[in-house]
């Protein structure tokens, strides 16, 4: 992927992925495609790294086990972290991630101008 600044125009090799790079993209879109693992993405990046309990999560619209489900799939492909506490998982957005999200909100908002 480029390493330009996300205002850097792309000279094109920044689109150049790797076969394994394309199956991990893919992965990403589809898992994301989901609008209840997209709201909690996004909740949990509103807590600038901060570790958020399931439980605090529970407010999307669907039962507390499938918040779990979804936020394991996040987990699964790297986009957050847990760790378990007792019989309490608390869950972070990876700052890497939080920073790649925060990049493209803000070039959709320039988009859109």
């Amino acid at each position: 992927m480029c390493q330009q600044g996300a205002g850097a125009l792309c000279d094109g090799t920044c689109l150049e992925l790797s076969p394994a790079d394309m199956v991990w993209w893919s992965t990403v879109f589809k898992t994301l495609g989901d609008p209840v693992r997209l709201h909690l993405l996004m909740h949990l990046a509103e807590h600038r790294g901060a570790e958020v309990a399931v439980h605090e999560l529970a407010d999307v619209g669907v039962s507390q086990a499938t918040v779990s489900h979804h936020l394991k799939r996040l987990r699964c492909i790297g986009l957050i972290e847990s760790r378990r506490e007792g019989r309490h998982i608390y869950y972070r957005l990876g700052d890497e991630v939080r920073s790649a999200l925060m990049q493209i909100l803000h070039q959709r908002s320039r988009v859109g101008a």
